[in-house]
């Protein structure tokens, strides 16, 4: 393709090279940027092809008059080979669009014909203008001219299959003639998990080429260049993964995992997540938004059992859970969150966020467990892991909008009228109507709405039919309300029975549960408490081996106020310490009352009369060789005579009354 430099243009012209650059500028004349080889600036090139018809005729006059004869085309074999540029490549015919074919082969049809025409002729070049009249008569939709023929047919003999595209109005779509150093700075700005916007990383940009290259800010492209090339040129996964990071990158470029439902069955899966509705409601103190804990059937897409509460938690679940149930039965699997209303480990189980010093650690059977339902949870920062977001945004779409007081999940979404209808407080509904219109919409609509699944045997029935369906294969598994009521009782971690016996935490506050006959008997036993929080009354209480022992009651007479005021539930409390002490003293006695009087003597009784039986026994016996003994030295006169002794009297009774006189003496 040629193409003229504004110079040249505005000399065919006749006009200044301002006027060509605005005409450039505003758009009217076609022309791309490219280095000038002499001094690396930047300067504009228009193609030949995209002038006005007249100032192409000038043109090709010009060429003309400066040959000796009209140029006419020469075979393949007197025809020298151009030279082409060494960066020059030629896309295959499949490469082009169907449309870029399409005008390919008129082209060709067209240049087959003129050669087949023109070579009756013995002066050929008077032909072509001939040609080319007719041509404009049978196809006016194209322009064509003698010198459109023969650069048409030269790109032909070449194969060069882009010279018989009309390029006009595109030629250089998807080119960006920027210096590759000044791409690089603008792209380090630009890819930034920050997100920086286009307008600041250009003037980024200029700073940073003003710092380093001063010398290319005069071929700076302009703003909107910059814009255009990131938007046709940096690849959607550059783009996500370097501004939004490596989870936005799996999301939405990355392949995912074809979700097959041929070999699941109703009630095989339920998936449980919360939502918060986007519609404001008030209690009739405060204004805010509630929250749906809800389980989906994975095989239909029934909504199961759900829950609207203030504040999603695990007791929230497990109402839902037992709604569930007791509609539709127990299900085999259920796909859980991580948050902790699901990651509980008396609900269960702590899935990805058990602690570490609790992996080893006994616990008492969560609920899953006992209703024999598989706990699996989804993988952590992993969105294709809860498809029952889609239920939601149905749920939002559906009902949220048609509420009044819809707020939408952020601030564009907020209807304009929703300050003024929450400023008026009339039509703000009320907790109990958002609660009773949305358990009628979920059965009576969405439950029935038709079956989005990909299986084609449901089509044509609503979610509810398919879940009749399909699990009149496999059967249900039920469970009686009192039996159900036991199985989702919630489970302490195992404890040791103390004073006060065994408690409860709710909401950082210990209930505690005693009986006065049977704690004390169980004191440092380890055991696990299973209680309803809606009714905590009573507990049952199991051992490590999950055998149910006793039933014990609240202990709500301990409680008392640092100073009590009311006198009588102090007297309860003391009256009950007192019946705790009784009943142990008589259990204590209980143990004694199988021996009689007779046989309840001490242990002193016992050892002397052992030992005088046995003292009956007891003699001496001394050998017949006696080995005397004497002293070493004389034994005294009056010793040795008894009747010289003189005899001694002892007056007892005169020392006791001395011993009383001084007694008296010193107490007075």
């Amino acid at each position: 393709m040629e193409y003229l430099t504004v110079k040249e243009v505005a000399e065919l012209k006749g006009c200044s090279e301002r006027y060509i650059q605005n005409c450039i500028s505003k758009g009217k004349l076609e022309a791309i940027r490219d280095v000038c080889g002499q001094n690396n600036c930047m300067q504009y090139k228009i193609p030949v092809s995209a002038l006005p018809d007249e100032l192409k005729s000038r043109y090709y006059g010009q060429i003309r008059s400066q040959s000796k004869a009209p140029p006419e085309l020469k075979t393949e074999a007197e025809q020298k080979p151009k030279k082409q540029h060494k960066n020059a490549v030629k896309k295959t015919f499949e490469e082009y669009s169907q449309e870029e074919r399409n005008e390919i082969t008129l082209w060709c049809d067209i240049l087959e014909e003129w050669q087949a025409m023109r070579s009756q002729y013995k002066k050929k070049t008077e032909f072509d203008p001939l040609y080319c009249a007719k041509l404009k008569i049978e196809r006016p939709d194209i322009s064509v001219s003698p010198d459109i023929l023969y650069r048409k047919y030269a790109a032909y003999k070449e194969q060069d299959w882009d010279g018989l595209i009309d390029k006009r109005g595109g030629w250089n779509r998807g080119k960006f003639a920027v210096n590759e150093t000044l791409w690089t700075a603008f792209l380090w700005y630009y890819l930034d998990e920050r997100q920086p916007t286009i307008s600041e990383c250009y003037k980024n940009m200029l700073d940073w080429t003003a710092d380093f290259h001063p010398e290319l800010l005069g071929s700076m492209p302009s703003e909107r260049s910059f814009r255009r090339h990131v938007e046709s040129d940096v690849a959607m996964y550059v783009k996500t993964y370097k501004r939004e990071g490596e989870k936005a990158l799996t999301d939405r470029c990355s392949p995912y995992t074809e979700r097959m439902y041929d070999n699941i069955y109703a009630n095989r899966t339920w998936i449980a997540d919360n939502h918060t509705l986007d519609v404001i409601s008030s209690d009739g103190s405060s204004r805010h938004r509630l929250y749906i804990t809800a389980f989906q059937d994975a095989k239909s897409g029934v909504i199961t059992g759900f829950n609207i509460t203030e504040n999603p938690s695990s007791q929230s679940t497990i109402i839902a859970l037992r709604m569930g149930i007791m509609r539709f039965g127990i299900p085999e699997i259920i796909y859980l969150d991580n948050g902790s209303e699901f990651a509980n480990y008396d609900v269960g189980g702590r899935g990805y966020r058990t602690k570490r010093k609790y992996k080893d650690e006994p616990a008492p059977a969560n609920i899953f467990k006992r209703l024999g339902i598989e706990a699996r949870f989804a993988q952590v920062r992993n969105a294709d892991a809860k498809p029952i977001e889609r239920t939601f945004r149905t749920l939002k779409d559906q009902f949220s909008r048609a509420m009044e007081t819809f707020c939408g999940g952020k601030i564009t979404e907020r209807p304009e009228s929703l300050k003024r209808i929450i400023k008026d407080g009339k039509k703000i509904p009320t907790d109990s109507i958002v609660r009773e219109y949305l358990k009628v919409w979920i059965d009576g609509d969405y439950n029935m709405q038709a079956y989005c699944g990909r299986e084609k045997g449901y089509d044509g029935m609503s979610r509810i039919e398919v879940w009749n369906a399909s699990i009149k294969t496999v059967g249900v598994r039920l469970a009686g309300e009192a039996e159900l009521n036991l199985m989702l009782m919630r489970s302490t971690r195992f404890q040791k029975v103390k004073r006060n016996g065994v408690f409860v935490n709710i909401s950082g506050e210990k209930i505690w549960f005693y009986d006065r006959e049977e704690t004390f008997r169980h004191l440092d036993e380890e055991v696990a408490v299973r209680y309803d929080p809606g009714d905590l009354r009573q507990v049952r209480i199991y051992d490590k081996d999950d055998r149910y022992m006793f039933t014990w009651h609240n202990a709500d007479v301990l409680l008392c106020d640092y100073i009590e005021e009311n006198m009588e539930n102090v007297r309860d409390a003391e009256e009950m310490k007192r019946s705790v002490v009784k009943y142990m003293k008589k259990s204590s006695e209980e143990l004694l009352e199988g021996m009689s009087e007779e046989q309840r003597i001490t242990a002193i009784d016992l050892k002397v009369r052992k030992a005088y039986e046995r003292s009956k026994d007891f003699h001496i016996e001394l050998p017949s060789r006696i080995i005397p003994v004497k002293v070493n030295e004389e034994i005294a006169p009056a010793a040795a005579a008894n009747s010289d002794v003189l005899p001694v009297t002892i007056d007892y009774s005169r020392i006791n009354r001395n011993l009383q006189q001084r007694k008296d003496g010193n107490n007075g």
